[in-house]
């Protein structure tokens, strides 16, 4: 199966999830205390007292770009899916913020080189065919000292308790919700035998990731905080499954490469 079909078959599974996406908890912003410790989280990675250019990549509806905007930086959004970037075109224009949305892989960025302060992206190690390609072109499309931020976690970490509660969860989920999430792949199987991370991908990989493309001053750190706020707004049947790892990595692109 070639590249191009791969990214087709993304395309449409998340054109066709696009409306109800984010009714989802842990995908649409449920909370000012959610964005809040989104902001909080951002802060202490990057410069917030001058205005950044930012590259939100797999950008989806734009949950993060949105909140770099209303942070007051400019933020360019890049996705496959036409369906996600018009829920968050709609968003941004609601809103009154200025976020771009383009078509583009995330893996190929269409940037000539050094043209952001910062690279964003959330939940997208995972549906990506070649990883550390994608991390090496958000490198190159970074200035000098521009910090790349990625947001993941370890959603199938393969343990059988886990498994047996995660089902269960869904299963539920799937009677009673008309749009249930995570109970069944999204992607055919042979499309999702192309993705080395389908079930999340560990911080130890995605250190691995960020020193092979060239960056340096490495940190990760937990979202506990993030996830507790979110579990607020979980159902009873959603708290079944266990709680996913989940964490803030990030890194910084050389002065001089």
């Amino acid at each position: 199966m070639n590249d191009e079909k791969i990214k087709q078959e993304i395309a449409n599974a998340w054109n066709q999830e696009s409306n109800f996406y984010d009714s989802h908890v842990s995908h649409g912003m449920k909370s000012d205390e959610e964005k809040k410790l989104w902001m909080e989280a951002f802060s202490t990675r990057v410069k917030n007292d001058t205005q950044l250019q930012v590259l939100d990549v797999g950008c989806g509806t734009g949950a993060m770009g949105l909140i770099f905007a209303e942070m007051g930086h400019t933020v360019e959004g890049i996705d496959l899916s036409e369906g996600m970037m018009d829920v968050g075109r709609k968003k941004a224009a609601d809103m009154h913020l200025a976020m771009n949305f383009s078509s583009g892989d995330a893996e190929h960025p269409p940037f000539d080189d050094g043209k952001f302060d910062v690279v964003v992206n959330r939940h997208l190690l995972w549906t990506l065919p070649n990883p550390d390609k994608a991390i090496s072109s958000w490198f190159r499309v970074l200035k000098p000292n521009g910090t790349l931020l990625v947001i993941d976690g370890v959603w199938d970490d393969g343990s059988r308790l886990n498994t047996v509660k995660k089902k269960i969860s869904h299963k539920i989920a799937s009677l009673v919700e008309a749009h249930p999430h995570g109970g069944k792949s999204r992607y055919s199987e042979e499309v999702s035998s192309y993705l080395p991370n389908k079930g999340g991908t560990s911080e130890e990989k995605a250190k691995e990731y960020f020193e092979n493309a060239g960056f340096t001053n490495i940190t990760v750190v937990n979202l506990d905080a993030i996830t507790d706020e979110q579990r607020k707004y979980f159902s009873w049947y959603m708290k079944i499954a266990p709680k996913s790892t989940y964490y803030l990595i990030s890194g910084k692109k050389p002065e001089s490469t």
